[in-house]
């Protein structure tokens, strides 16, 4: 007997015809795609094209050349391996928490969290919607305070690569479960001539990513971007579970960037230069996007919001400019929910390790980030994408309204 028909809790934003044509870069490396990719988004020559967000990070603190035991204030609610990054540099991370409507730290809690040793501010901006960071810039500038606007998950389209005019690095991310996905690869939009100079110094002593890893990596997705029609996931899932294996394990193990149990194994395995074929493969991804999906993203999640009951928290409900390229939502019996969804055949998950709350730093006691840490209890992520069918969609909002 098959399977229930199970929707993928987030869909890869890549189609097969995409990585065959990648697969094709890695046969035959075009020449200087890494110079064509960063003209083809800037032409101030702004940008600086990564293999990841985090090796971007890591080049960044390197050229800032920052004295240990200096501070990076981060937005309480990041991916754990930016806060590894600074501890690698010898610096200290200080969390600062954001709301739960708006994803946004406050100005004012901001303000309290400065101290002489304070040298960066990277704020995230979560789930595909938008910060204003002006008020918060402002603040940091007045203390000669680096700016950094972290919109690895928010690409939406070419106007979005210009990042908030108030930041002084604006990090975008291509890797495999973001918008417009080449598998990997980012880009870093650098205002200040001199220290975008640093950088470039910086990576260019570092290795280019063997050109086989990537069509390895290709050639897995390849297989897995198959499956995510929903019967086909059914069946990969029953598989896993067959297997012995747990299916969130198995799609984290495989999405993950860098498997690095250390900050130290973290900084040797981001420290390469994205190889051409990559560089091709995102040039193409950019020169090819369709905006429209954006557009209805946004629209499958302000329908999903509007019928979901009032006592279910929507993560960002109150964010501008929202497109939701992840839906959470925050309930009090989250386990329940999940049990009912994938019943209803929605693969929801409780959690995801590649975001977490910003630990209170020892240095630092006083700086916590406590409604993001209260989150993590309660979140559940949902397949609200616009693939799923409007009639599927309500009858998930209806079923995590019976358990609210």
């Amino acid at each position: 007997m098959r399977p229930r028909p199970l929707h993928p809790r987030h869909r890869i934003d890549i189609a097969p015809d995409d990585i065959a044509r990648a697969l094709g870069h890695c046969a035959r490396p075009p020449r200087d795609a890494r110079a064509a990719l960063e003209a083809h988004v800037s032409e101030e020559g702004e940008i600086i094209a990564a293999l990841s967000v985090r090796s971007a990070f890591d080049a960044l603190l390197t050229a800032l050349d920052l004295a240990p035991g200096d501070e990076v204030i981060l937005s309480g609610w990041t991916i754990p391996d930016m806060v590894r990054l600074v501890r690698a540099h010898g610096l200290v991370p200080v969390a600062l928490d954001c709301d739960a409507a708006t994803l946004s730290p406050a100005p004012e809690a901001l303000a309290r969290l400065f101290s002489p040793r304070t040298k960066v501010l990277v704020v995230a901006q979560l789930f595909g919607a938008a910060v204003d960071l002006t008020a918060l810039a402002a603040l940091a500038h007045a203390r000669g305070v680096l700016v950094v606007d972290d919109d690895a998950q928010g690409f939406t389209g070419r106007a979005r690569l210009a990042g908030s005019p108030s930041a002084d690095v604006v990090f975008h991310s291509f890797g495999t479960i973001k918008t417009a996905t080449a598998l990997g690869g980012a880009l870093a939009r650098v205002r200040d001539a001199s220290l975008r100079r640093r950088m470039r110094a910086t990576m260019a002593a570092w290795p280019t990513q063997p050109i086989a890893r990537y069509a390895k990596k290709l050639a897995t997705w390849l297989a897995l971007v198959a499956p995510r029609d929903p019967s086909r996931y059914a069946q990969l899932a029953r598989a896993v579970a067959l297997s012995g294996r747990d299916l969130d394990a198995v799609m984290m193990a495989v999405s993950r960037g860098f498997p690095a149990d250390t900050p130290e194994a973290l900084v040797r395995a981001l420290r390469m230069r994205p190889c051409e074929a990559l560089c091709a493969t995102l040039h193409r991804r950019l020169a090819r996007f369709d905006e429209g999906r954006v557009a209805r993203r946004r629209d499958a999640g302000e329908r999903m919001i509007a019928r979901l009951d009032p006592r279910v928290t929507v993560l960002g409900a109150a964010m501008r400019a929202r497109t939701h390229w992840l839906f959470a939502v925050l309930v009090d019996r989250p386990d329940d929910v999940v049990r009912a969804l994938r019943a209803e055949g929605f693969d929801a998950a409780r959690g995801t390790s590649s975001l977490a709350a910003v630990p209170a730093a020892p240095e630092r006691p006083d700086a916590t980030a406590a409604q993001c840490a209260a989150w993590r209890e309660r979140v559940v992520f949902l397949p609200a994408y616009p693939e799923v069918p409007d009639a599927d969609r309500d009858r998930m909002a209806d079923a995590i309204n019976r358990c609210a």
